[in-house]
């Protein structure tokens, strides 16, 4: 027997449907949409998203994370995004069976939300994630992986391409949540890290 839908679930599917298709991404960690704090008239706010997926009863999180800067902003952009976990992408794909196909054709080694690399401690390296950068972050040009940082600090290279070619980010010398990468040629694959006395007082 058909399950009878709702006026207020097929009003949260039309908005939900329309945010999914013109602004979302789709990872190995999930499906994401970012929003600024101040959304116009005509786009839907984090809180207004989240409702809208609490009607349709799909599990999701609500995190902050930021995008380059853009004209003449000094920083990069704050905002939240609204993610709904890989695990669960069944419960939107309920009403939005469009969306199996794109889900079946991610790689099972395909990037996840955060983004990673490896931070010395005294018992070696462990490998760490930065949760705060918006889940579109390896299709940003190279101009603004530099502005947030995902670039060596050394010599240039793109760290984001560390899963083609392994040459894996370490945090050499950042402060707490925000790290300084370097390449693996760079810093001698964190040996460099290693051997500095400062961290030998991290937890």
């Amino acid at each position: 027997m058909a399950q009878v839908v709702t006026e207020d679930e097929q009003a949260a599917q039309r908005r939900v449907g329309s945010a999914v298709r013109s602004d979302s991404v789709l990872t190995g960690g999930g499906l994401a949409l970012w929003r600024e704090y101040r959304t116009g008239p005509w786009t839907l706010s984090a809180a207004e998203l989240s409702r809208d997926l609490d009607v349709l009863k799909v599990p999701h999180t609500i995190v902050v994370a930021f995008r380059p800067p853009r004209g003449r902003d000094e920083g990069p952009r704050k905002g939240q995004e609204v993610r709904v976990p890989f695990p669960d992408l069944h419960r939107l794909v309920r009403w939005m069976p469009q969306l199996r196909q794109q889900i079946e054709e991610i790689p099972d080694a395909h990037f996840g939300f955060p983004f990673p690399y490896c931070e010395a401690r005294p018992t070696g390296m462990v490998m760490k994630l930065l949760p705060s950068l918006a889940a579109e972050w390896p299709t940003w040009t190279a101009e603004q992986a530099a502005a947030m940082g995902l670039l060596c600090a050394r010599c240039g290279f793109d760290l984001r391409t560390c899963g083609v070619e392994q040459r894996l980010a370490y945090d050499i010398g950042g402060a707490p949540g925000r790290p300084r990468l370097e390449c693996g040629p760079c810093c001698g694959d964190g040996r460099s890290a290693l051997s500095d006395p400062s961290h030998d007082n991290l937890p």
